[in-house]
């Protein structure tokens, strides 16, 4: 039985390869910060760099070569922490770099190309869909996890420089690609041209804006199922968490559903966790804003529903300096957050990341923290 009060995402083996800890040590040191269930990549399901870097570097594969993932399963599963194995779906480079003709078009025509270091596929790319599946399947036959966690899980797009002074007009809009556009045509009957991007999207948006929507919201929510109904087979309990976009429909005219097509309400179907990324400091929002997202998620999800709160601040070097991004989160701010969502109707409440917790957890700052995440919603 989850229980979804307090989570940590590991997207990297800095705690196995840094901190030289054991799987029994990290399981106790998660126990011990109150963590009810984490979100981890594995040897298995390895992770690409992101904002953070997730790959092992050379220097460390000797001792990546030693770790036991199923050890750190079954050491978190007798402490009572439920373990949810993370892959990313729609953003894999390696990939997409085998597989170019997977790349999506814009509006405008373009094909997708790298933005920092995000580059996307579609959920109706069938070829990454069966390559993902594989490696899930895989995992959870050998991790027997709890559930698995569905990273971007979206139409492609960089939802991190959506900012508040962004024009959505301006921002790519995925995928107006002949194959996309053909298969749209099939399954709705709208009479669109299929080689020409530019004229399709204005079409659309003219005339078939809502068909559109429903039907990217629908791949997304057909590939999450194809997943689902596939893992369920080998594991019947297994639960899928979705990494979930923090949008309010009312945001960019509803980019979350229009251009990433993704609808909790309709993913709700073949979701049972809904993972909000609540990354205030990256999207230039408010401490009450975490905790506001989450609420809007369950509301139209009715699903269990987390919060994911930053551990510290990110997104300041490169494209991304001076774009009026807070340079740090203090204890403060933190702790007003965590008090936020514990007041919400948010079911619970994760933490990005737990190398950020390792790294503090010996100061006074840190210490507070790891306390006041185990006194969440515990009287």
């Amino acid at each position: 039985m989850l229980d979804p009060r307090v989570g940590m995402k590991i997207y990297d083996n800095v705690w196995y390869l840094r901190h030289r800890l054991e799987p029994e040590q990290a399981a106790d040191l998660l126990a011990g910060m109150g963590v009810t269930y984490v979100m981890a990549q594995s040897k298995l399901l390895p992770m690409q760099d992101t904002a953070i870097e997730s790959e092992v570097t050379p220097e460390e594969k000797a001792r990546f070569a030693t770790l036991d993932d199923r050890a750190f399963r079954d050491a978190l599963r007798e402490r009572g922490i439920s373990y949810f194995a993370s892959l990313n779906i729609g953003f894999d480079p390696g990939f997409i770099a085998a597989h170019p003709d997977l790349l999506p078009i814009d509006q405008f025509g373009r094909r997708e190309g790298k933005t920092d270091w995000y580059i996307g596929l579609p959920p109706d790319r069938a070829a990454n869909i069966a390559h993902k599946l594989a490696l899930l399947e895989k995992a959870t036959q050998e991790l027997a996890p709890d559930g698995v966690h569905l990273g971007f899980i979206r139409w492609p797009g960089f939802w991190e420089i959506w900012l508040p002074d962004v024009t959505r007009a301006e921002m790519p809009d995925y995928c107006y690609g002949p194959e996309t556009l053909r298969r749209f045509r099939q399954e709705t009957g709208i009479d669109i041209p299929v080689d020409d991007p530019v004229k399709a999207a204005q079409m659309i948006a003219a005339s078939h804006r809502a068909a559109w929507r429903d039907w990217k919201c629908a791949a997304t929510t057909r590939a999450v199922g194809s997943i689902r109904t596939a893992l369920r087979s080998i594991k019947s309990d297994i639960k899928v968490a979705i990494n979930t976009l923090p949008f309010f429909l009312e945001d960019f005219d509803n980019v979350a559903e229009e251009v990433f097509g993704q609808s909790p309400a309709r993913l709700k179907e073949v979701a049972d966790v809904f993972e909000v990324m609540g990354y205030h400091q990256i999207l230039r929002r408010g401490p009450e804003w975490p905790a506001a997202i989450a609420d809007d998620v369950k509301r139209r999800s009715r699903s269990t529903t987390v919060a994911t709160i930053q551990g510290s601040a990110l997104y300041l070097d490169g494209m991304h300096a001076n774009r009026g991004r807070a340079t740090s989160i203090t204890t403060e701010e933190f702790l007003d957050i965590v008090g936020r969502v514990e007041a919400s109707t948010a079911d619970g409440v994760c933490v990005f990341t737990f190398t950020d917790f390792l790294d503090m957890r010996e100061t006074a700052e840190g210490k507070r923290r790891i306390a006041r995440l185990k006194a969440f919603r515990r009287a």
